[in-house]
């Protein structure tokens, strides 16, 4: 086996572990009891107006790669169950801003805490190896 096959089958069993690692968080995620069920993309729209505070719902289709039609659809279910509201964008009438409610937040809360958790009961209390894995996965994340 060359060292480029054994480097490509070694990215692609850590893009398996991810790929596992994310189906494990997000059953975490529905197991818990005090908090309201969300599909993935949902979740993924709640998660990134909560990280960005007032951005526009164009931005979170574009950032998240959505399409116009399911990013529509998940915020209007995220609106009805009062998870997200919209504000006038000041410096551009035909817009809004996002932002998640007080209700929102509190799950959220409650996901974070949990998941937190959880994985130091898998990963233990190494600071090390979580900060470096957070800087592996945000690399992957900017480099979308």
């Amino acid at each position: 086996m060359s060292r480029t096959v054994e480097h490509e089958s070694a990215l692609a069993d850590l893009a398996d572990a991810i790929m596992h690692a994310a189906r494990l968080i997000r059953s975490w995620d529905q197991s818990a009891e005090t908090v309201v069920p969300l599909s993935t993309v949902e979740a993924a729209v709640l998660e990134y107006v909560d990280r960005h505070p007032g951005c526009r719902p164009s931005d979170v289709a574009r950032e998240l790669r959505m399409r116009t039609s399911n990013f529509s659809a998940a915020l209007r279910v995220l609106e009805k169950q009062k998870f997200v509201e919209r504000s006038d964008d000041p410096s551009d009438g035909r817009t809004a801003n996002l932002a998640v409610t007080a209700l929102a937040k509190r799950n959220i809360d409650v996901i974070r805490s949990r998941r937190a958790g959880l994985l130091a009961a898998a990963l233990g209390d190494d600071r090390s190896r979580i900060d470096d894995a957070r800087e592996l996965l945000d690399k992957l994340r900017s480099s979308e």
